[in-house]
């Protein structure tokens, strides 16, 4: 049986997350240090609530965009 795609996963890794919203790994998880409403926590590990998170990043587009891959462009 095959495993759902990320985007129909309800809880994500940080790992999963990175990889399906196409972030930079270092500045996410320097981000995820912080509290935030759409981490939950099982035992040690940190999990991605995806909706909540997709629903940040529409309330926050300069987030996502400062968290994405790659260099940011001057203005």
């Amino acid at each position: 049986m095959r495993s759902p795609l990320l985007g129909q996963k309800n809880i994500l890794t940080p790992e999963e997350t990175i990889s399906y919203f196409g972030l930079s790994q270092r500045k996410f998880y320097r981000w995820l240090k912080q509290p935030h409403s759409f981490v939950a926590f099982y035992r040690k590990r940190k999990l991605i609530l995806r909706t909540e998170l997709e629903r940040h990043f529409q309330n926050h587009p300069e987030e996502k965009e400062a968290l994405k891959r790659g260099r940011r462009k001057k203005a």
